[in-house]
């Protein structure tokens, strides 16, 4: 019954990556299913309240240092079993819900590279997780997997400025656009608004360019997804990148309202594609030999 529950909720959500996610066979959609329903989960408790659940996430976070729940907590049994039985990397399940627990409440980022850091902890590390359910076994696709979920990420960040803000929680990094710039801009009426539309507007564009940065590096570590996993990622990380390029196209203030593709936008996205997907097979991907990782990617995670 879970596993049913965990596959409704992931089909409800998750609409873009569970439509990718078809493409999977069954064994496999469930598998990512209970992976995101865990996701899910300890993501909501840092959104549960003004803010959010810390001890809780706190004691989740101990008992994926343990390998054991604390308490009778289903969510993270269930987790614990699926980990088990796939090998899922249980630091990395750790720093997500260390990363959401510090993400309680909120928030002000100041620099590009702490951005990538909260991106890493907040989304990286599922990329992490999910590594072993897409059959990319090869140690040298870590960085790769890491760098699609921060692409991810960023993407949110950019779709989700307006109610994060609501939420005073400022993704964008003050180096780029300060919180009360940000304000100003979603007020309407205030006198000025332009002037902070164009900044923000600015600040978006570099958010964007950087999760673009993030997505073709991601599309390069897809070699290391064995050919009937990659597809499924593939059209699910072009999905979330049009989200981005969506806005670019709507142009002046289109982080005011959250921008959303729909399913005939969907399969668009998909038709257009396509084409690229079949190009990479034969060129990138068809390579004998591994990429090479962009290692200032990770230069803000690796701090001398």
């Amino acid at each position: 019954m879970q596993e049913v529950n965990a596959q409704e909720l992931f089909e409800r959500k998750s609409r873009s990556f569970s439509l990718a996610a078809r493409l999977f066979t069954k064994e496999m959609r469930e598998a990512i299913a209970r992976l995101y329903s865990f996701c899910r989960y300890v993501d909501d408790l840092a959104d549960a309240t003004e803010h959010g659940q810390p001890e809780l996430l706190a004691e989740i976070t101990e008992g994926l240092r343990a390998g054991t729940p604390q308490t009778g907590n289903p969510e993270l049994k269930d987790f614990l079993e699926l980990s088990k039985a796939n090998g899922l990397p249980l630091q990395a399940a750790a720093e997500l819900t260390e990363a959401l627990r510090a993400d309680c409440g909120a928030c002000a980022l100041q620099s590009k590279e702490e951005l990538i850091r909260f991106a890493y902890g907040v989304a990286g590390t599922v990329g992490l997780l999910m590594r072993p359910l897409l059959g990319a076994k090869d140690v040298r696709a870590v960085p790769f997997a890491i760098d699609l979920g921060i692409a991810l990420q960023l993407t949110n960040v950019a779709r989700d400025i307006s109610e994060d803000a609501a939420r005073d929680r400022f993704y964008l990094p003050a180096e780029w656009v300060a919180p009360g710039t940000l304000r100003e801009a979603l007020d309407v009426g205030t006198a000025g608004t332009e002037g902070a539309v164009r900044k923000v507007d600015a600040a978006v564009q570099s958010l964007l360019g950087l999760a673009s940065d993030y997505y073709e590096s991601a599309r390069r570590g897809f070699w290391f997804i064995p050919p009937r996993n990659r597809l499924a990622v593939f059209f699910a990380a072009e999905f979330y990148q049009a989200i981005g390029n969506k806005m670019e196209r709507q142009g002046l203030a289109s982080w005011r309202k959250r921008v959303r593709l729909g399913l005939f936008g969907k399969l668009r996205v998909a038709g257009a594609a396509f084409p690229r997907y079949l190009r990479m097979t034969r060129t990138e991907w068809s390579h004998a030999y591994p990429p090479l990782h962009a290692a200032h990617l990770h230069a803000a995670l690796n701090p001398e």
